[in-house]
């Protein structure tokens, strides 16, 4: 199969924290290989909580012309 090319940007990803509403969370511990649970924090007001699979901040690429 040929190669093909297109150009993309990075987009950054934050989760904006459900408990201040303010602030980011920030990943502060190392997934569970089981559950795919990560702990972040909030810079602000330091709620915890858990993500499976996702880790904020994080930085993704799109297509120039996709939606973000």
């Amino acid at each position: 199969m040929p190669e093909t090319k297109r150009e993309v940007r990075p987009v950054e990803i934050n989760y904006i924290c459900d408990a201040c509403g303010t602030g980011m969370m920030t990943r502060c511990g190392e997934m569970d290989p089981q559950s795919g649970d990560i702990e972040h924090r909030c810079l602000i007001c330091d709620h915890r909580q858990f993500f499976q699979w996702r880790e904020y901040p994080r930085v993704e690429h799109i297509g120039m012309h996709d939606e973000v």
